[in-house]
């Protein structure tokens, strides 16, 4: 799975996790904003089963979020990344 794609697949499980505690999340979207310290470790092939653990750097403040992520495959660590989103409500 190419890396571009392993960081999508993070934003979006960290969107999930962010909005999963608001209230009418429906009428919210998150978008992503930044990464960094991005480490590919390891490659992920065909039949791997990845894992994915997000985790709030940061309490949210005016709407960004601060976040850490993890791809396991296994037991073993393939990809982590630092990850900024904003949520905005919709109009």
């Amino acid at each position: 799975m190419p890396g571009v794609l392993q960081i999508e697949a993070m934003a979006q499980v960290g969107g999930i996790m962010i909005l999963s505690d608001l209230e009418n999340a429906e009428n919210y979207s998150t978008l992503f904003m930044k990464i960094e310290n991005a480490k590919f470790k390891a490659q992920v092939v065909p039949g791997d089963t990845m894992l994915i653990r997000m985790e709030l750097t940061s309490p949210v403040r005016r709407g960004i979020c601060m976040m850490k992520g993890q791809i396991f495959v296994g037991n073993r660590v393939v990809t982590e990344a630092e990850l900024m989103a904003q949520i905005v409500k919709q109009k």
